[in-house]
């Protein structure tokens, strides 16, 4: 039977012949990220758990990015204990302070080939379908589970294709194309699908530039990313594959005919539940205005909004090729006076490359001269952690991933996405402005915006009918597999006819439930509770009560891999989360807690902020002053999860780990 990418992946990674979406089957990824919130994962791992070794340190992957170098104590104490669970477990894929960020080390050291897997504690873990891998996130307790284990059950997603054709003008990158396919199909769009790029287009993409476009997919809502790897791919792979770690491990060099063997791709007819066709030579530069990454609008209707503060960098584009955008603009002129640029290279190899002389000099130089700020190779102020976080009232343009309200450290700061020429072109000019304004390279590029305007680029050539994003929610709560659970159990009903809803909309993401810039120095539940829905909902924390429901709208729980995210409203009192639909790490990380998470659209129309509650999880009923609503119920293996408190307690009552 034919098979998409993904349903050809998952089935190598578990051992299996073939596999069908829909299907729940479990896995052995060949690598195990994690990164800063490795101290936690241990905490996890050996005092919740009771593990003591873990199963196979080779597959395990350590960076130290997200605060790098840290910025206090309680950073620096997090690190510390990083590199003692390193020592202690004898783990060799181990990348210090400098080396950059994880998802860019990852590739640089070819520790992930085409066709191999891995799950990593970070939500952009999706970034490796780059070249033919695949990478999805998941949450800090499901890493703890596949160090004791090795192995963590895995929903097979449906699968969405598109088609690129033509080549994108001078003046438009991979970052535009990602925004356009945001802008049309909204942030909830993939939502928990595999999206597979394949299609002439593709071989007009540099590598690097291909590399940001699964990257950015983790906004899509997307499981994983694909795109078809072909001899370039390959090629960049060879070049890297002899470098080794930097502690002891050696690897032999592998010959691009061994990397290109592994690699997978889908049937030709292979069912997906929509297809799509993208001309590159109709895509234009865009912007992503806050406070969601779907707000996306042509950047000359943007143009001339006021910036404090530009950023070039992060996994998604501090490459070297973005480095290089960003200086062919800068060359001969000054960041404007009231505005500030930081340029923070994505690794150390990236801040090499920038720093040799190439024709037109020192990338580095060229920078510098210009007035920008340079940074030690990592994450940076993307998350809110340090090295760059904007005052109350700023506004931003920044090359990253998010412009979610408080992602950057500071609620009431605003965050513009581009591309890297267009941050740069906005850092001199003190304005949100087109590259061509100051260098006539990028000329072309303008036509294009008053050609398009607002027409759709995203042209459908659906074979099969798509299934609801709603089913496909309701239907990963088939959970873990059969054999994981021994006994079959009932989960009381919920009781909150004296407790209250607490009601929100749509695309309420994670750094919102709990914000980013908390997340490696809180660790007591009563201190994580006390920063529940804080930038969205301050009166949350102080007034929930034990008991209470949060009703949501779609897409609740988009972003961030952060278990907090989960745990926070656990440790809060929440008894129970319903939505129209949820993210899918959330919703894994809220199972995982012991928290029931129901997808039930009808109950949300009719519910409304302080009404009582009452809800039957055994029977699949939610009562409300508006009249009563059914939900599929929890089938026996999620109910074991629920009743023994989540996966950690779940799988601590039943099995040994190395004690």
């Amino acid at each position: 039977m034919s098979q998409t990418f993904a349903e050809k992946a998952l089935a190598r990674a578990a051992g299996l012949a073939e596999t069908h979406a829909g299907e729940i089957v479990e896995v052995t990824p060949d690598r195990i990220l994690s990164h800063d919130n490795t101290a936690a994962i241990a905490q996890i791992f050996y005092k919740e758990l009771g593990a003591c070794k873990v199963v196979d340190p080779a597959r395990l992957v350590i960076t130290l990015d997200h605060a790098a170098p840290p910025p206090t104590p309680q950073h620096a104490q997090n690190h510390a204990e990083a590199r003692a669970f390193v020592r202690d477990q004898g783990v060799q894929h181990f990348f210090e302070v400098g080396r950059g960020i994880c998802h860019q080390v990852i590739s640089e050291e070819a520790l992930i080939l085409p066709g191999q897997g891995i799950l990593g504690a970070d939500s952009h873990t999706t970034h490796y379908g780059w070249m033919g891998a695949f990478g999805a996130g998941i949450g800090r307790s499901e890493v703890a589970a596949l160090w004791a284990t090795n192995r963590l059950w895995l929903r097979v997603p449906e699968a969405i294709r598109i088609t690129l054709t033509g080549s994108l003008l001078p003046g438009v990158t991979s970052k535009d194309l990602c925004l356009a396919i945001l802008g049309q199909l909204g942030a909830d769009g993939g939502l928990y699908a595999s999206l597979e790029f394949d299609g002439p287009g593709l071989a007009s993409l540099s590598v690097e530039s291909r590399m940001v476009i699964p990257n950015m997919m983790a906004e899509f809502g997307v499981k994983n990313a694909y795109l078809t790897p072909d001899e370039a791919v390959f090629e960049w792979l060879v070049q890297r594959s002899e470098v080794g770690c930097q502690r002891s491990e050696v690897r032999s060099r592998k010959s691009e005919t061994e990397i290109s063997n592994g690699a997978l791709y889908p049937d030709p007819d292979a069912s997906y539940q929509a297809e799509y066709t993208l001309n590159l030579d109709r895509v234009e530069p865009l912007v992503a205005c806050p406070p969601d990454v779907d707000n996306v609008r042509p950047l000359s209707e943007v143009a001339g909004q006021r910036v404090d503060m530009a950023f070039i960098g992060t996994c998604t584009n501090g490459r070297i090729e973005d480095l290089k955008a960003a200086a062919e603009v800068l060359r001969g002129k000054r960041v404007n006076p009231e505005t500030r640029l930081l340029v923070i290279p994505a690794s150390s190899q990236v801040y090499q490359q920038a720093l040799h002389n190439g024709a037109t000099g020192s990338v580095v130089a060229t920078l510098v001269e210009a007035g920008a700020v340079i940074g030690v190779p990592g994450c940076g102020p993307c998350m809110g952690n340090h090295l760059g976080i904007p005052a109350a009232g700023e506004v931003v343009i920044s090359t990253a991933n998010r412009n979610f309200k408080g992602r950057m450290g500071q609620p009431d700061a605003e965050i513009y996405l581009a591309s890297p020429a267009v941050v740069a072109a906005s850092a001199v000019a003190g304005h949100i402005t087109h590259p061509a304004e100051l260098i006539s390279a990028f000329a072309r590029s303008v036509r294009i915006s008053v050609q398009n305007s607002r027409s759709q680029l995203l042209s459908p050539t659906q074979r099969a009918s798509p299934k609801s994003r709603i089913a496909r929610e309701s239907s990963i709560a088939s959970g873990v597999p059969q054999h994981l659970h021994r006994t079959q159990v009932q989960v009381s009903a919920i009781r909150n006819q004296k407790s209250k809803i607490w009601k929100y909309g749509d695309n309420v993401n994670t750094d919102l439930i709990f914000p980013g810039k908390y997340t490696y120095t809180l660790r007591k539940p009563e201190d994580i509770a006390a920063h529940a829905m804080e930038d969205i909902d301050p009166a949350f924390a102080k007034n929930v009560q034990s008991g209470d429901v949060i009703v949501a709208g779609r897409n609740f729980g988009c972003g961030s891999s952060r278990e907090q995210a989960a745990s926070c409203l656990k440790y809060s009192g929440v008894a129970a989360i319903v939505a129209e639909s949820l993210a899918r790490i959330f919703y894994r990380n809220v199972i995982n807690q012991g928290l029931p998470a129901i997808v039930c659209p009808e109950a949300v129309a009719a519910a409304q902020a302080g009404d009582w509650i009452e809800i039957d999880l055994d029977r699949g009923e939610i009562h409300l002053p508006a009249g009563a609503f059914t939900f599929a119920p929890f089938p026996p293996n999620v109910q074991a999860l629920l009743r023994a408190g989540g996966l950690i307690p779940y799988l601590k009552a039943t099995a040994d780990h190395g004690r």
